[in-house]
């Protein structure tokens, strides 16, 4: 999976994500935080997912490239549904999803 967003600090691209999961089941499950160069993406329940995207800036862009993905055995039937919903909070918070 690859994400752009548009250049700003890390930590604000978090905020902006974890607000627009506020209220939704999603952020019952979800947590993302700033990890080194990066994101990390938690998914908690019936055992632990994470997903760790590292970040390069291009030009006017902040650009996240998925580069570890642990799936939990009990999240492998459901990937493809969290990875759909995951994508739809991320273009609400102001990304856009390159590549799925």
């Amino acid at each position: 999976m690859i994400v752009q967003f548009t250049k700003k600090p890390t930590g604000d691209i978090v905020s902006a994500i974890t607000k627009t999961m506020e209220g939704r089941s999603l952020g019952d499950l979800v947590s993302i935080h700033e990890a080194g160069n990066g994101l990390l993406v938690k998914i908690s329940k019936l055992g632990t997912s994470t997903l760790e995207f590292e970040r390069k800036d291009d030009g006017e862009f902040a650009v996240f490239t998925l580069t570890t993905e642990k799936i939990a055995f009990a999240h492998k039937a459901f990937k493809s549904e969290v990875t759909a919903k995951l994508v739809h909070v991320i273009e609400k918070s102001g990304g856009k999803v390159i590549k799925a």
